[in-house]
């Protein structure tokens, strides 16, 4: 079970560097080694990490396939006895609505990250600076993908803040990333502070 779990971490890392083939193919292995008989909490962690996979492949239809396995599962878990280690973690809907706010994010899906956001309001909330950090920039890419400049960078900016607080370097490259998507011959002043915050940032 540790060995699956491994995989599935290293599948979220592979798709998050845009690698989504090679983070397919270690789900596929972390399913095989867990077989059928897996805790529910399994099938609806496995399910959110496929979805970000395909999100980062550009494929929304499998993401959304992938997302409403995960949801079917949560409503399993509370059945079970607590879950087994190494899923020490707590899962429930709200961690799946941040699953799809992210995706929405990557997909360039407006509407799913507003859809999202209310129902991921407790992982927004999470004690996890980094983790959250990573959402809010999630939740900047969904108002840059409606329009919202200057929420998109405010948001930003903050969650920028904690990645260098924390010198993250994950933090900063989806910073970074959140960028890129924005193109303007006269950007906003907003803008312009989160560029001179990302400016000779090496980590």
């Amino acid at each position: 079970m540790l060995t699956a779990y491994q995989l599935g971490s290293l599948a979220q890392l592979e798709a998050s560097v845009g690698n989504s083939a090679q983070g397919m193919k270690h789900l596929s292995t972390a399913r095989r080694l867990l077989g059928r008989e897996r805790p529910a909490i399994v099938d609806a962690w496995l399910p959110t990490v496929e979805a970000l996979t395909h999100a980062e492949a550009g494929s929304p239809s499998s993401a959304d396939k992938a997302l409403r396995a995960a949801s079917e599962a949560v409503g399993h878990i509370p059945m079970e006895e607590p879950p087994p280690w190494p899923w020490v973690f707590t899962f429930d809907r709200s961690k799946v609505a941040a699953c799809r706010l992210s995706c929405g994010a990557r997909l360039g899906l407006a509407e799913w990250v507003e859809e999202a956001q209310c129902a991921a309001t407790a992982a927004l909330a999470s004690g996890h600076d980094k983790q959250r950090a990573l959402l809010v920039l999630d939740l900047a890419r969904g108002h840059l993908a409606s329009g919202r400049i200057d929420t998109a960078f405010a948001l930003g900016v903050k969650a920028l803040e904690t990645g260098l607080r924390y010198r993250s370097g994950r933090v900063v490259e989806q910073a970074r990333s959140l960028r890129r998507a924005y193109t303007s011959r006269t950007p906003a002043k907003i803008v312009r502070d989160f560029d001179e915050r990302l400016h000779d940032v090496y980590l």
